[in-house]
């Protein structure tokens, strides 16, 4: 399989959220960091040889083609950084629990006091309106499975945290319930009042 990489205008739910709006709310979700559309794809290219070239190949290039071939398609592993110091580490996953279990009760101050007030992706204050209104429309949870961090950047104060993340909504109104988990990457950035999320991008 070809690893593609989709940074998304999300913060979590990816996608879980938009089975249960009409299509105008997921023109709105589309610029929010709790749930959107893909903001571009980059695709891992592989290279294989035609069947013109294989015609006129050795029997040993034909060999060193094929595993050429095999080593580019096969998944990049997820790994666990080895250079985060172990105080930063626990401040890192400590903002990820509070974000977490803030969503989950749905604590809208909680939520956004894990969120840089300048983020990459996303704008702050309609951030905070769309999520007050997603937790007015839906029962919604997530458990983040097995979070590690995988990469950090000392010089630039910035974290990288690889998880599954399982997600469950339930429209209030409708009570469709929908679940599913999808691998994210979540960006903090070390600020004065500590580390806060900039960013995220799933994978597939």
């Amino acid at each position: 399989m070809t690893l593609t990489y989709k940074w998304i205008m999300a913060l979590l739910l990816t996608g879980t959220l938009l089975a249960g709006c009409s299509d105008d709310e997921q023109n709105e979700a589309a610029n929010s960091a709790s749930d959107g559309e893909p903001a571009n794809t980059a695709k891992q290219e592989t290279h294989t040889a035609s069947d013109e070239q294989k015609n006129t190949m050795t029997a040993d290039e034909e060999s060193n083609s094929k595993k050429e071939s095999t080593t580019q398609t096969e998944k990049v592993p997820i790994e666990e950084a080895g250079n985060v110091p172990a105080e930063e580490k626990t401040a890192i996953l400590a903002v990820l629990d509070k974000q977490i279990e803030s969503f989950n009760h749905k604590d809208i101050d909680g939520y956004m006091s894990t969120i840089s007030e300048t983020p990459e992706s996303f704008d702050y204050k309609e951030e905070r309106l769309y999520v007050q209104k997603v937790f007015e429309t839906f029962e919604a949870s997530m458990t983040p499975l097995d979070p590690m961090i995988i990469k950090y950047d000392e010089k630039t104060k910035t974290a990288n945290v690889f998880m599954n993340m399982k997600s469950t909504s339930k429209d209030i109104g409708t009570g469709k319930e929908v679940s599913q988990t999808t691998r994210q990457i979540m960006v903090f950035q070390k600020e004065n009042a500590g580390w806060k999320q900039i960013s995220l991008f799933a994978m597939e």
